[in-house]
């Protein structure tokens, strides 16, 4: 529940709660976007042209992404006070800072500690204004208006992520990879200046009601009691569980550029299908994804969505390695992906619209979330070793690898969810 404003004097009008647009949402995740798709689609597309193995791409980007895992260690810093909107504007900054500094890095197969370690800090920064979004999401957004915000932040989400990183491997094509950076950069400072038209709430229990040290004492207690009250609360620990496990990881979508040379795909292609083609099927699935998380029971519907991206996966490892298979696997996998991003969104909104920790309450299940799809990213790419069999043991193991944790969902439904006891809950 969203925290009511404080009551003005008996003369005065109530002030009417400015809520903010949806579609917003969208706009403010172009950041994370250009920061994801740098990583997951142009980065593996270069660095495989340099010839690096893909079994290397995949660990560099498995320990790249793994900020958005261990994030949680500092954005409970962001529920300490009403500066939601300072922290999504500074770590916007630095996004695009460090997306120039990975863009003006010479020769990054030659010198790939250095590279990775920009690349990591890279998603620290636009994972942090993340978090700081999806607290501003949580607060801001009409309680009626829930599950749209959150199908626009996905749609945004997933998008941007597809259509910046094709924009970076396009401009490095036609200029260079240093033209990419400072055009990506620019665009996320452009989407970034959204924040102005978001209005913070006002949270009573933020204002300081004493010395300053005791006040953030208290603050920290609160956002720590009610942290570990949802994640050790039965619910919680389920979802923990149903994060964790690689039920909806979308991983393949981190290589599929690096996999173009094995079809045969051309530059431009490339370009067009992890772009513009990712960006609609993906957002058209998140849009899809969140309306059908409303009329169904949640977990079941994010393990459902994982399921289609298995099915996806088996289905473009089955058949031949062409670019037509190419082209309709990888756009059938963005839908199904977009979709469970979608049910994953509405699932963890159902949790978190209250309490003194909700950025660190979304951080946690997202983390989670991340880090299965780190550790899913690393396994696909050295499945790519086994027996030699390549580019198609990464994407039937990523199959498998989903079914194991839809099976983890299946076995938690049995022994817990369908005995829940009835309950009326508050819908995202």
């Amino acid at each position: 529940m969203i925290e009511q404003e404080t009551a003005l004097p008996a003369t005065a009008p109530a002030e009417e709660p400015r809520w903010a647009w949806p579609p917003l949402f969208g706009l403010l995740e172009v950041q994370f976007g250009a920061a994801v798709g740098y990583l997951q689609t142009a980065v593996p597309y270069w660095l495989a042209k340099d010839g690096m193995p893909l079994a290397e791409i995949g660990v560099l980007s498995g320990t790249a992404f793994s900020p958005h895992a261990w994030k949680l260690l500092w954005v409970p810093l962001i529920d300490l006070g009403p500066w939601r909107r300072v922290w999504y504007g500074v770590s916007t900054l630095l996004t695009a800072l460090l997306l120039l500094a990975c863009a003006m890095f010479p020769e990054p197969a030659r010198h790939l500690g250095v590279f990775t370690l920009l690349l990591t800090a890279l998603q620290a920064a636009a994972t942090t204004a993340h978090a700081a979004l999806n607290g501003l999401m949580a607060t801001t957004s009409k309680p009626s208006d829930k599950g749209r915000t959150g199908g626009w932040q996905m749609a945004g989400n997933v998008g941007s992520t597809a259509m910046m990183g094709a924009l970076a491997i396009f401009l490095a094509t036609q200029f260079s990879r240093q033209v990419a950076g400072i055009v990506l950069a620019t665009l996320v400072l452009a989407s970034g200046a959204g924040i102005f038209w978001i209005t913070e709430r006002n949270d009573p229990s933020t204002v300081p009601t004493g010395p300053l040290f005791k006040a953030a004492v208290d603050r920290v207690k609160s956002i720590v009691m009610d942290l570990v009250k949802t994640a050790l609360s039965r619910d919680g620990l389920i979802m923990l569980v149903l994060c964790l496990a690689p039920v909806s990881c979308g991983a393949l979508t981190n290589l599929f550029s690096a996999m173009a040379g094995a079809y045969q795909v051309p530059e431009h292609t490339v370009e067009m299908v992890n772009g513009p083609g990712m960006a609609v099927t993906g957002a058209v699935g998140s849009l899809m994804g969140g309306w059908l998380s409303d009329r169904m029971n949640r977990k079941l519907a994010y393990a459902l969505m994982g399921g289609a991206t298995a099915m996806c996966a088996f289905a473009m490892a089955a058949g031949p390695m062409t670019t037509n298979t190419y082209i309709w696997g990888s756009l059938a996998y963005s839908f199904a992906n977009g979709a469970g991003f979608a049910a994953f969104a509405g699932m963890v909104l159902e949790m978190v619209s209250d309490g003194a920790a909700v950025t660190t309450k979304y951080s946690l299940f997202v983390a989670a979330s991340n880090f299965a799809i780190s550790y899913t990213t690393a396994l696909d790419g050295h499945a790519s070793e086994f027996r030699g069999i390549g580019t198609r043991a990464t994407i039937a193991a990523d199959g498998l690898i989903t079914l194991v944790g839809i099976s983890i969902v299946a076995l938690i439904f049995v022994l817990f969810l369908r005995k829940k006891p009835a309950a009326t809950t508050a819908t995202a």
